[in-house]
């Protein structure tokens, strides 16, 4: 064995297998998909591809794979001595003194010796199937005394189908017990053993033993003599049988007398041994083992090469009389014979040997018999590992509990979930509410749902101890590789159990199955019907007795769903359970997404399986790869093949629901594809005969197909053979499926892969083929499109989807070379497979594949659209919100930066063009204003490219809202440049214009006081006792008044209360005079809200009890909502000509009323209902009144302070006081500049730090992704839920009447918290910016202020100027500072030094000087910048009066819709509140009618046919979770609500009574994620 054990080494090594040796080839590397597909030319290149090639063969089924031939030249060495195995592979070949080829066999072995035990297990699934001959006996490695190994788990999950006498049967082949025939040889005949015992058993259709006939089978073998290979033969009850039953064939490699152990272990367990014996001379041990076969329990055939020789003779002579009568010894002499002669002679023996087995001692075995046996000759048995044992032992005592108590005790909590199916289902649907009340219906199914939940955790609780669940979940904390072999045992096991369980029941089933389509036939009403009733009990008892993995995993999900859905204080003793699904997911073990018994998908548990796979892989993309066809047409088989996986096609059942699982794509091909893993889904066949309803079986079958196509990023439809019924049933079931998809705007794309189509070769065969597909889909379209409803959209399946059958159609031959189960793989069939593969590795490359945490969206999104009657209407594509609402913030983000680049412009712009004189706009400002559009068109630019990318990379997820989203932004653009930069310059030009004479003026006025006050200040100077700084205060007040008193007065102004009383009086001189003129002096005109006396009403129409009216007070709502507008515009308005300079005039209060008046009239709520000619007028004076007025007296104030010379003056004093002063003291001209120059910088920072905190608050906000200002959905819940913390019906009163101004305030509200909240500094926010801007400023001034030092002495007449234009883009500094008209010279050294010194008294006097009231300068601008991208679009919806989300466009949509009720709207005939929502409205198909619909009735699923508003809203379905606030909100104010709308109180439904404010809040933060 040493000598065997260097072979290995070196085979290993060579063959390329040295990392994975011993058994560390995982099933995770094999079976990585990858598009590098091995060819036998490959191997010739390097041997290092031997193993990869025999592997990607063996796991696609083609038997072909398990020979080759290599060229002669391209042998390498595996007989070189070579002590250092660790060495490196490049070079060994190079020291070899003999050179040949590897043996197909050896390099099998090899790999076996590298695969794991769970990888051999499915690679010996795979050779099973191949009809190949799979290792039951192989050398071992790594087992410390032990020198052989008996693989009894490798084959432990092999399964076989054949017939008996008795029928048809299915067995689990290691638990099987057969009559054993081995074949040996003892030296080295002239005759192949292997060809032989092939020919026994196919007749030579079929190499099951590798033999010399087989590629590479003449190279000499280094590692697999010695080894045991098993195979069966299997009958079929036909004529052409070989045996009537079925056996196990054993077969051992190399001469069997230097195998001693091998041929007494196989003597011990053979019927029938098949000795292989040279007719030459044998050796002494070949003699010996001669008399052991004539002395062994068994029969023994040997079959001679030729004529028997003398020591052949000898030994039969001497053991002759030893033979015991009821054992046979035969001679087959194989002289002049060819093989199949000689296997027919075999035949016949054997076949009488195995009819006649029950005379000998010999009884048949299953290789789980042998393990004691192979213990006792010290062969090491691979179940023997700790793990493996402990393994099955708990598996074992599991199957026991659950067997002996049974399934419906044991699992219970599946049981129920048939019903909470059910229950959810008709949640959706309302079909049998009868006459309760949409929301009181659906609050008792919620009721219902929580009991049938807390009917589980009783049965949960009442589970005997240890129980099932206990025993299969404390799996899931054990270490990953304890807890694969479990659920390999119990995988093992119970498909043991269902097949021996199963079996009678369903040959029970078939019998009266066959007989119930007899007697219809016949028609006898009676029979059938009890025929029926018994055949739908077999069906149930199947059900019943049917026990896979799934179950026990479903129990474990159905328990997380229980727990998660009653909030159990168990929740704890749930936590690790997805994470520990998510890694069996991850290592091959299939999940299930739909129950196939219950039709019912876990969301909750699912959702918390794929997030825990993203959290150990990362949000890693997927490729979504799903599969439909009818049961039995080989959709598993397939995809078992193509990729290596384990979904069941046997164990007696077919698969039942929808499982997926995940394979990973090798690095290469996850890079070409941006892809990194497949998940597959398989699901339970269409058409399947346990439906015997045929609605029932459509039904199923449509939910299935709308899953499944719905979730692929690629469907396969799978069609068997060339039955045309059978194919258009598929077809027809897909296009509706795909249809259903194209609607809802998910875009899948399909394959149709075409199973068992004889002579495909033919390319006119093949095109002709697919062109009767092409024309049987359209056809199928064109129907299906009537039934739909959309036949003039869809005239041909290219209509539905991309589709070229050129591509899109492939045909593969059928699975079996034969006829099972003898029959091996097609290798026709595994390059179909192939090629298919390949076809969707294009797919993958073309396809944007999902994130996985967008998968579980997706399922959820399309379940609940099931789970309605109306797929289209029901489906609420949450990654296509989430997609749009992302694109959103995205979009919101970059305007904010934008916009904030724009207000940095316009300030600089103003600071500019501030300084200039009137007539230098013309071309100094065009080049201000040409300079900032250029740089503002530069960050459009970049605004549209950050944009562009964004869509680039969410290309599939975005694409649709790509044009309107750009048009959006150009016009954002657009707005943003002529507000900010050509409106701003355009009124600064006219305020310059407008100022030409006062500025000329009031620059005179000043000049003049300078003069006297440099005059009275040589005067204070010179007197003979100085001045206190008192008494020169004194001295300069006295003389101001003076100064100032001969100032001429500035402009008159109107009294703007006493004007409006005229123009208000004259405008509604057609009205009643003395009403008029008693609201001007007696009305309360705080009163600015709409009244219901200020509306007419008129009749309101007369509506059906199927749908309340609105109250009046919701009109009224809305009525005050429109004034709101009106007067929103007209504030807008009045800015303009504050910013143009102007004041207040008669001419600007008659248009400013006017449009109040005219806008008033227009107003129209629902189309119908205005204001009497009182309530406008009332509503008209009011409003100007209160609204109006104040910012007309602000204008008026703020141009008093700007043109008259007088107050200009006033505003001078302190500036002048403090040049006196200076010059009272005979400071230094230096230091009197440098004083003069601080004073105005410290004005100029003071006035500009307004605008500069407005910035520094905007880019705060901008870049925070902080509570809920980064969309318009968490703005307005996050308002919501401070109402609801608050607890002031008022406040929900302000928000009904006027949802916008409501978010505005709370908006405004918010900024000032967020600008005031203290840090750990002590400091607020605004503070903290405030400081920082000053700081900023002071170190740009001391930039400039030392970049301005190269001259030695400057005058400040020459040196100003250019400070000037240094510091224009931080703010406006007054030009004229009192000294530049004395033209002396100064040293620029002194006056810099002096200036830095200033600089830091000016520092910190403007820190120390910040106020908290800054803020009130800043709130409106930082309250319209924070809604301005968000508030564009205010429509409301035309049911339930709720907000619409999107932040513009035509397009309408909220994920918040709420009980009309909460609108004010009531039954008529009871005139209580409604608590309908208008999502279930329309769910449920009721009717409405109101003054729109033209007093029509018009049913809630139509509503898009009333008008444009009303077709512009999408209202989409909305989880029972998201609706808690507004239910929550109902329940509490109801009474409020009743008195606030003046009708009577809703029936509040007992469910929402239970929700607490708390459960209201936490929905809402997590529907929002704020």
């Amino acid at each position: 064995m040493a000598n065997k054990s260097t072979n290995i080494h070196k085979v290993v090594s060579h063959l390329g297998l040295r990392e994975y040796y011993p058994q560390k080839l995982t099933r995770e590397k094999v079976f990585q998909v990858s598009e590098n597909v091995i060819s036998t030319k490959e191997l010739n290149d390097d041997p290092h591809n031997i193993p990869w090639y025999m592997l990607q063969n063996l796991i696609m089924c083609n038997y072909e794979g398990r020979s080759f031939d290599l060229q002669e030249s391209q042998s390498f060495s595996i007989l070189q001595d070579d002590d250092d195995y660790d060495d490196d592979d490049d070079d060994e070949s190079n020291n070899s003194n003999e050179s040949i080829q590897v043996s197909p066999i050896d390099a099998l072995v090899a790999i076996f010796l590298c695969c794991d035990n769970f990888l051999r297990q499915i690679l010996f699934e795979k050779m099973a199937m191949c009809q190949l001959a799979i290792p039951l006996l192989m050398p071992v490695a790594d087992v410390r005394d032990k020198t052989w190994e008996l693989i009894v788990w490798g084959m432990s999950t092999i399964k076989k189908k054949w017939k008996t006498s008795s029928g048809s049967t299915e067995k689990s082949m290691a638990k099987t017990s057969l009559p054993i025939v081995s074949a040996l040889r003892l030296g080295r005949p002239k005759i192949s053993k292997s060809k032989i015992i092939n020919c026994v058993i196919n007749e030579q259709k079929h190499d099951i033993f590798f033999n010399s006939g087989c590629k590479g089978g003449n190279l000499e073998r280094k590692i697999s003599d010695g080894l045991l290979e098993l195979a069966w033969y299997l009958p079929t009850q036909k004529t052409e049988d070989n045996f009537s039953d079925a056996l196990t064939f054993i077969n051992l490699r190399g001469n069997a007398s230097d195998f001693q152990l091998q041929t007494q272990f196989l003597s011990e367990i053979s019927l029938v041994t098949i000795a292989f014996v040279t007719s030459a001379d044998l050796e002494e041990s070949d003699a010996e083992l001669l008399k052991s076969l004539y002395l062994q329990n068994g029969h023994v055939i040997f079959i001679l090469d030729g004529r028997p020789g003398k020591d052949f003779k000898e030994v039969v002579r001497t053991v002759n009389d030893k033979t015991e009568v009821n054992k046979h010894v035969q001679y087959v002499m194989s002289s002049n014979k060819n093989t199949l002669k000689i296997s027919a002679e075999v035949w016949k023996l054997l076949e009488s040997y195995v009819k006649e087995r029950h005379q000998t001692d010999v009884c048949d075995k299953s290789i789980e018999n042998c393990i004691d046996l192979a213990k006792r000759m010290t062969y090491h048995v691979d179940e023997d590992l700790p793990e493996c044992i402990e393994a099955k032992k708990n598996a074992n005592e599991l199957l026991i509990c659950v067997t002996k108590s049974g399934k419906q005790n044991e699992l219970p909590l599946q049981m129920v979930t048939v019903n909470i199916g059910d229950t959810e289902k008709e949640q959706h649907r309302l079909l049998d509410r009868g006459d309760m009340l949409i929301e009181e219906y659906r609050d008792k199914l919620e009721k219902d749902i929580v009991d049938l939940r807390v009917k589980q955790l009783t049965g949960h609780n009442s589970r005997r101890v240890p129980s099932t669940y206990n025993m299969f979940k404390a799996s899931f904390a054990t270490p990953l590789f304890k807890r694969k072999y479990f659920f390999g045992y119990v995988k093992i096991m119970t498909d043991r159990y269902s097949i021996e369980k199963l079996q009678p029941i369903r040959r029970k089933y078939i019998d009266r199955w066959n007989a119930l389509c007899q007697q219809r036939k016949k028609k006898p009403k009676h029979s059938s019907d009890s025929m029926k009733k018994e055949v739908e009990i077999l069906e149930e008892t199947l059900s019943q007795n049917s026990l896979g993995l799934e179950h026990f995993s479903r129990e474990i999900g159905q328990n997380f769903e229980m727990i998660s859905k009653l909030q159990s204080q168990e929740m704890s003793s749930t936590s690790g359970l997805a994470t520990a699904t998510a890694e069996m997911l991850l290592h091959g073990y299939p999940v299930e997404l739909m129950d196939g018994d219950a039709a019912y998908v876990p969301l909750t548990w699912i959702e918390a399986v794929f997030n825990s796979l993203r959290d150990q892989l990362g949000n890693k993309k997927m490729f979504v790869l799903s599969v439909l066809g009818i049961q039995s047409s080989g959709k598993s088989t397939m995809l078992n093949a193509m990729f290596g996986l384990q979904f069941s096609v046997s164990a007696g059942r077919c698969t039942k629901g929808i499982f997926a699982q995940l394979v990973s794509l090798d690095t290469g091909l996850s890079v070409k594809t941006q892809c990194d893993y497949i998940l597959v889904v398989d699901t339970e066949g269409l058409r399947s005969p346990e439906f015997a309803s045929v609605e029932m079986a459509n039904n199923r079958d449509n939910e299935l197909a709308t899953l499944v196509i719905g979730l692929g990023d690629l469907t396969i439809i799978n069609i068997m053979g060339e039955n045309p019924t059978d194919m258009q049933d598929t077809l027809q079931i897909a296009v509706h499926a795909f249809m259903k998809m194209e609607n809802v705007k998910i875009k899948p794309s399909c394959l149709f892969v075409h199973q068992n189509v004889t002579e495909i070769t033919a390319s006119d065969m093949n095109t002709t083929q697919k062109r009767k597909m092409r024309e049987m889909l359209d056809k199928i379209t064109k129907i299906a499109a009537e039934a739909e409803n959309c036949s003039e959209k869809y005239e041909s399946f290219s209509d539905v989807i991309n589709f070229q059958e050129n591509e899109h159609v492939m045909y593969i031959s059928g699975l079996w070379q034969g006829d099972p189960p003898m029959a091996p793989p097609n290798p026709g069939y595994s390059q179909g497979i192939l090629k298919v593969k390949k076809q969707i590795l294009k797919f993958i490359a073309d396809t944007d594949a999902k994130y996985i945490g967008d998968f579980t969206k997706l399922l959820s999104s399309l379940w609940k659209a099931i789970l309605g009657q109306d797929f289209v209407f029901s489906f609420k594509n949450s990654l296509e919100i989430t997609a749009f609402n992302n694109l959103n913030k995205e979009y919101v983000h970059h305007s904010r930066l934008f916009r904030i680049k724009a207000q940095e412009y316009s300030n600089e712009l103003q600071n500019k063009c501030n300084k200039l004189q009137a007539e230098e706009f013309k071309e100094a400002g065009e080049k201000i204003l040409s300079e900032y559009e250029q740089k503002l068109d530069k960050d459009i630019g970049e605004f549209k490219s950050k944009m562009a990318k964004y869509f680039e990379k969410n290309k599939k997820a975005c694409q649709e809202w790509k044009f309107k989203m750009e048009k959006q932004i150009n016009d954002v653009c657009e707005e943003v440049k002529q507000e900010r930069l050509i409106d701003e310059y355009s009124s600064i030009k006219k305020k310059k214009n407008g100022r030409r004479v006062i500025d000329a003026k009031i620059k005179i006025q000043e000049e003049e006081i300078n003069v006297k006050a440099r005059q009275l200040a040589d005067v204070c100077r010179h007197k003979p006792i100085g001045l206190s700084d008192n008494e020169l205060k004194m001295e300069f007040t006295k003389n101001w008044k003076k100064w100032v008193s001969g100032i001429p007065p500035g402009d008159e102004y109107d009294n703007i209360q006493r004007s409006f009383q005229k123009i208000a009086t004259k405008a509604f001189l057609d009205n009643n005079k003395s009403d008029v003129i008693d609201l001007l002096q007696y009305g309360d005109h705080r009163q600015t809200e709409v009244l219901e006396a200020d509306m007419h009403f008129g009749k309101m129409a007369k509506i059906t009890s199927w749908f309340g009216v609105g109250s009046k007070q919701n009109l009224v709502n809305q009525a005050n909502l429109q004034k709101n507008q009106i007067l929103n515009k007209l504030e807008k308005q009045i800015l303009r000509p504050e910013q143009e300079g102007l004041k207040y005039t008669k001419t600007l209060g008659i248009q400013l009323l006017s449009e109040l008046s005219n806008g008033l009239g227009e107003i129209k709520v629902e189309e119908k209902f205005g204001f009497t000619v009182h309530g406008k007028i009332r509503l008209a004076i009011c409003n100007f009144k209160m609204l109006l007025i104040p910012s007309l007296e602000k204008l008026q104030e703020k141009h008093k302070l700007e043109n008259d010379p007088k107050q200009y003056m006033e505003c001078q004093k302190d500036r002048l006081w403090e040049m006196f002063k200076a010059d009272c003291k005979g400071l230094h001209f230096v230091v009197k500049v440098s004083l003069a120059i601080s004073r105005e910088l410290t004005h100029a920072i003071q006035t500009s730090l307004p605008e500069k905190c407005k910035l520094g608050v905007m880019e705060y906000l901008g870049h925070s992704s902080g509570k809920g200002f980064s969309s318009k959905m968490s703005l307005h819940a996050w308002m919501l839920i401070e109402m609801a913390q608050k607890g002031n019906f008022q406040a929900f009163v302000q928000y009904l009447s006027d949802p916008i101004q409501c978010i505005k305030t709370f908006t405004s509200e918010q900024i000032e918290i967020i600008c005031s909240q203290k840090n750990k500094t002590g400091h607020s926010l605004l503070q903290e910016i405030y400081g920082c801007k000053v700081r900023d400023i002071i170190q740009g001034l001391e930039k400039v202020v030392k970049s301005l030092s190269a001259k030695r002495t400057v005058t400040l007449k020459s040196w100003w100027p250019t400070f000037l234009e240094h510091t224009d883009k931080m703010f406006c500094v007054k030009a004229d500072i009192g000294y530049l008209k004395q033209d002396r010279n100064l040293d620029l050294k002194e006056l810099i030094d002096s200036l830095l010194l200033q600089l830091k008294d000016v520092e910190d006097t403007i820190i120390k000087a910040y106020d908290q009231t800054i803020f009130s300068k800043i709130r409106t601008f930082c309250c319209e910048f924070a809604t301005e991208d968000l508030l564009k679009c205010q429509m409301m919806c035309p049911f339930c009066k709720t907000l619409c989300e999107l932040v513009g466009g035509d397009h309408h949509r909220t994920e918040c819709h709420r009980p009309q009720g909460v609108a004010g709207y009531h039954w008529t005939d009871s005139k209580k509140l409604l608590t309908e929502l208008c999502t279930t409205s329309v769910m449920a198909g009721q009717t409405f009618i109101n003054q729109h619909t033209n007093n029509e009735v018009v049913n809630y699923k139509d509503y898009k046919t009333v008008n444009d508003y009303y077709a512009s809203w999408k209202i989409e379905p909305l989880d029972g979770e998201s609706e808690k606030y507004w239910k929550w909100f109902m329940a509490t104010y109801n009474t409020e609500l009743a008195q606030y709308y003046k009708v009577k109180k809703a029936d509040i439904p007992g469910g929402w009574k239970n929700i607490t404010k708390e459960e209201a809040i936490k929905e809402m933060k997590e529907h929002y994620d704020i």
